[in-house]
């Protein structure tokens, strides 16, 4: 299924977005910060995991980021990826 630019761009939410993010430069910094609270969340899966399974040692240390890095380590390189590209667009652009 193919996304219309157009249709994204022209959506409610992204107009009410944009005139949020267009408002003032402390909304941009706050739009920022929003993007890239979500873009991180599978480094956030990681540290929670982390914490919850207690690992002892370094092997144990090891495997558990061996297995997220393996496992969700190319959807956080895409996020990363795409988190700043929107950042620089909401702050640099005029949109």
């Amino acid at each position: 299924m193919r996304i219309n630019g157009k249709i994204v761009k022209d959506h409610r939410y992204t107009r009410s977005l944009r005139r949020f993010a267009n408002s003032n430069f402390v909304a941009k910094i706050i739009v920022a910060f929003v993007i890239w609270l979500f873009a991180l969340i599978p480094i956030w899966l990681y540290i929670i995991s982390r914490i919850l399974i207690t690992p002892e040692g370094f092997w144990q240390e090891f495997a558990i980021f061996m297995v997220f890095a393996l496992g969700i380590g190319w959807l956080q390189a895409f996020l990363i990826f795409f988190g700043g590209i929107l950042t620089v667009s909401v702050i640099i652009d005029d949109m």
